[in-house]
């Protein structure tokens, strides 16, 4: 009987990530899962860590030419028929989670995805909510989190592995050509999946000019004719927040605007609080 899930943690010297990435896996009430471990030769204990970790169906320790080639070392490994990337650092939302969308596994859907809470070690932290339907706008602002998304294994052999040229965005390259080129079918689950680490390499500022240059790249090779269109939405959107702002300078004008906004929401749906809360 074949595996319905595997988890790929990647990891490089973050033994204690690694503690909370484990801890996560082990407490899930649903274990029917394969469960690959791919390391880039560390240092700090994490081999060690690994070794006496019984869970683990496979794993590895060795050097790798960056996160992207480690994750596909772990895509050629598993046998799972959806993958799900928990690196090192990032964990589960609770014990519950693939208990409760073990189900959708069965319905054939190329990716499904569900929402994050982002965290950082300085005490951010907030509930990222997915789009119900994924389009073209919302990559091009945006993206999916691996750590939210089950994948199904055949797409990488269908389409292609990750872009192992890139340091950060081969995984929003791969969901952005999938869903917007190929249109491969995708659902959102509407379950937290995942606490995500916002404190990695594409969340350093440093690393902000690669992040920007890898994903126009991507733009301008696959996507050249909606790059106009979605600066021209883009300016729009701030040319209404500036408009916003002006008016907020003078006090009268200020209050007949939040009066009539006022009363506009009284009919549409309330607007729900997706932020975190402890």
């Amino acid at each position: 009987m074949s595996v319905k899930l595997t988890i790929v943690t990647i990891n490089y010297n973050n033994k204690e990530g690694l503690i909370k990435t484990f801890d996560s896996i082990k407490k899930q009430t649903w274990s029917d899962f394969e469960f690959l471990v791919i390391d880039g030769e560390s240092t700090d204990g994490s081999k060690e860590l690994i070794e006496n970790n019984s869970k683990i169906d496979y794993w590895v320790s060795e050097k790798d030419s960056g996160v992207y080639n480690a994750m596909n070392k772990g895509i050629r490994k598993a046998t799972g028929e959806y993958i799900i990337f928990m690196n090192s650092g990032d964990f589960f939302y609770d014990e519950f989670v693939l208990e409760k969308i073990r189900n959708q596994l069965d319905l054939n859907i190329d990716i499904l995805y569900g929402d994050s809470v982002f965290f950082n070690d300085k005490g951010y932290r907030k509930v990222i909510k997915a789009p119900k339907n994924l389009t073209f706008g919302f990559f091009y602002d945006g993206g999916l989190n691996h750590q939210a998304a089950f994948i199904k294994r055949s797409l990488f052999s269908d389409y292609f592995f990750y872009n192992e040229n890139y340091k950060i965005c081969a995984d929003w390259e791969f969901f952005i050509i999938l869903v917007c080129i190929h249109n491969v079918s995708h659902k959102y689950l509407n379950e937290i999946i995942c606490y995500y680490d916002f404190s990695g390499i594409s969340a350093k500022l440093e690393n902000l000019p690669i992040y920007i240059q890898e994903r126009e790249a991507t733009l301008n090779k696959y996507f050249p004719a909606y790059i106009e269109d979605a600066e021209l939405t883009r300016e729009s959107r701030a040319k209404r927040i500036k408009q916003v702002l002006h008016i907020k300078k003078y006090p009268v004008a200020w209050r007949i605007f939040k009066w009539m906004i006022s009363i506009f929401l009284l009919f549409v749906p309330r607007l729900k609080n997706n932020s975190f809360r402890k």
